[in-house]
């Protein structure tokens, strides 16, 4: 599959048309003047605030993973300064051996000062855009997806990104719901070297992937729920991610609300879960039609005209009812 390549300018000033067409887009040079000292003003602007980050032993190649029985993960969880952090990364530079080292989903609105906090915002995003650094040195990442549209720019080092149509989730051989390594649940496909007898399943996927490759300045979009591995390719690596969410996109909780149902409907016979994919599918994800187009349109009814305060009144009798 083929990935369109935009400038800046050219993806805002098409941004809605984008995130319509559902496809990731590299934008070339998205900052064209990124700093060769970034790893000091991160530091000087950090106010010595401590981050979380993770470490895994030389046989893993930086690959956060689960552990062979996928019970517990292959990495641990320690947390000190911005400055100590980058010294475990240039320590491990001239190592035959080296440790791996990955400081995950910084906040910036908290880490930083604000002068920092203004030279890593985005003008043409939302005020309340969630930014996020991730910093570390080669790093594996499984493919995961992310709830929020996410423009991920590399301020230093050189990344791939392969990415995944949301459909292809039967062939990824997802690894557990409940334990995961960040939140959503990740592949168990190791991208940069699969398993394809174990996993058969994945060429299918496979054939469907974009691969995107990011020097210092380059970013890429990806639409929500796409699934992503990521590849950190150099000795020191540091991206910064914009999670947004469009105007009149809804928040709710479709993962949770996934989760709840995934307690139950699984239970059901075969014939009574495919009677209800039916209706989920007419009432609910409305892909194929709209359950309200022979009624008038000024009908009050849960599938049209709802105001917010019948919105939450639902969501308080859900409550109850469970």
């Amino acid at each position: 599959m083929t990935v369109e390549v935009l400038t800046r300018k050219a993806f805002f000033d098409n941004k809605n048309g984008i995130i319509n067409n559902n496809k990731p887009v590299k934008i070339s040079q998205f900052v064209p003047d990124v700093s060769k000292d970034i790893t000091q003003d991160l530091i000087r602007c950090s106010d010595n605030k401590s981050v979380h980050y993770m470490s895994c032993a030389s046989e893993h190649k930086g690959r956060y993973f689960y552990n062979e029985d996928l019970t517990n993960f292959n990495f641990e969880h320690s947390e000190g300064s911005l400055k100590s952090f980058f010294e475990l990364l240039e320590k491990q530079k001239e190592k035959a051996e080296k440790s791996y080292f990955a400081a995950q989903a910084i906040p910036v609105d908290v880490i930083f000062k604000d002068a920092m906090s203004d030279i890593l915002s985005c003008e043409e995003l939302p005020n309340n855009t969630d930014r996020r650094l991730w910093i570390g040195n080669q790093c594996n990442t499984a493919a995961h997806f992310d709830f929020s549209h996410n423009i991920a720019v590399v301020l230093k080092g050189k990344r791939e990104f392969k990415l995944f149509p949301t459909n292809q989730v039967n062939n990824l051989y997802i690894g557990p719901i409940s334990r995961t390594p960040g939140g959503t649940p990740i592949s168990l496909v190791d991208v940069t070297n699969p398993d394809y007898e174990k996993f058969p399943r994945y060429k299918q996927a496979e054939a469907e992937s974009i691969t995107i490759e990011l020097n210092a300045g380059d970013a890429v979009f990806i639409p929500n729920l796409w699934w992503h591995s990521v590849q950190s390719l150099s000795d020191e690596n540091i991206l910064l991610n914009y999670w947004w969410k469009e105007t009149g996109e809804a928040e709710g909780a479709p993962f949770e609300s996934m989760i709840f149902l995934m307690s139950f409907i699984p239970m059901l016979s075969r014939n009574e879960r495919q009677a209800w994919e039916s209706l989920f599918k007419y009432f609910v994800f409305q892909t194929d039609h709209d359950p309200k187009a022979h009624m008038p349109e000024n009908l009050y009814d849960i599938l049209n005209n709802l105001s917010e305060q019948d919105i939450q009144g639902i969501k308080k009798w859900f409550k109850q009812k469970i």
